[in-house]
């Protein structure tokens, strides 16, 4: 027998509120992790609007190189450490295609 427990967070804000800080700290962490030729490369960032589904579309290029071990670097050959993200967010729900090198994204637009 599996016993199943729920449990329930009140969120001292309103849904929309937290839409908003949930995005700013997204936009922060990304900030933070990012310079000298590393980090996240934001290519477009837009709403969007689909089958009466609204949300944000983001694509971005992700630079690991530096975040990986040097034996990694090493082996990788070049642009194996860049991937590429896109992704609609409509929250609560989320979704998201990635893949590595110089592979063409297939999605949702």
């Amino acid at each position: 027998m599996v016993l199943i427990k729920e449990y329930q967070v009140l969120l001292p804000c309103s849904v929309e509120e937290y839409q908003v800080g949930q995005l700013f700290s997204v936009a922060e962490a990304s900030k933070n992790n990012t310079g000298g030729g590393e980090g996240i490369e934001v290519l477009r960032n837009e709403p969007y609007e689909k089958d009466g589904e609204k949300g944000q579309y983001t694509h971005k290029i992700y630079h690991i190189h530096s975040k990986v071990p040097s034996f990694i670097q090493m082996f990788a050959p070049e642009g194996a450490l860049v991937f590429h993200e896109k992704a609609w967010n409509a929250y609560p729900y989320c979704r998201t295609s990635e893949c590595s090198g110089l592979c063409v994204c297939e999605g949702f637009d």
